[in-house]
């Protein structure tokens, strides 16, 4: 299987939700959760295709309510 590293995001550049999620692992000493918060917040790259997406972005598309 051909995997790609994520690319977690800059916890200085996070905003609004991811911003607040990591500043509170981080005060509470969640230092694991920190890092997972930024990969959350980051990107991949799909193996099969090359294209780069923020994963966050990604699992809320793909798991929006159909209207």
């Amino acid at each position: 299987m051909d995997r790609r590293e994520l690319r977690p995001a800059d916890p200085a550049a996070l905003s609004g939700v991811g911003r607040r999620m990591h500043e509170t692992a981080v005060r509470d000493g969640q230092g694991s959760l920190a890092d997972g918060i930024a990969h959350l917040f980051g990107h991949a790259e799909c193996p099969h295709c090359a294209s780069v997406f923020n994963v966050a972005e990604e699992c809320t598309s793909a798991n929006r309510p159909v209207m």
